[in-house]
């Protein structure tokens, strides 16, 4: 543990550390693509991935919005599998008013409700 980190600090490192590059990877970028995906310098995501610096909470939401991913899953606190498979557009849609994510949710259940209906 670096000097000044607690634990809690420490662990969270470690999550940004070993999901930051699994998750770039997944979505095929390089540390630059990703970089300017972010704004964020490529040499701040090399540092992240290798754990010599730890990103700012403003940097850790660019970084995940980049990814199209939770700060949970950046962080390593869900698991990058369940992050891989979420859909952007229902990430997008977590993040809207109460009133369109009313609507996303009515919509949905129609959907849903339909593709089980022309099954039976």
């Amino acid at each position: 543990m670096r000097k000044g980190m607690s634990s809690s600090d420490s662990s969270v490192a470690e999550g940004v550390r070993s999901s930051l590059k699994a998750l770039r990877e997944h979505r095929g970028l390089t540390q630059t693509q990703l970089g300017i995906l972010a704004g964020v310098p490529a040499a701040s995501i090399s540092n992240f991935e290798t754990g010599q610096r730890m990103p700012s909470l403003e940097s850790l939401v660019k970084i995940a919005d980049a990814l199209q991913v939770s700060v949970d899953a950046l962080i390593g606190r869900a698991p990058i599998e369940s992050a891989a498979r979420l859909d952007p557009v229902f990430l997008r849609a977590s993040r809207a008013d109460s009133e369109t994510l009313d609507a996303v949710r009515r919509v949905t259940e129609a959907l849903l409700a339909r593709g089980e209906h022309r099954r039976r």
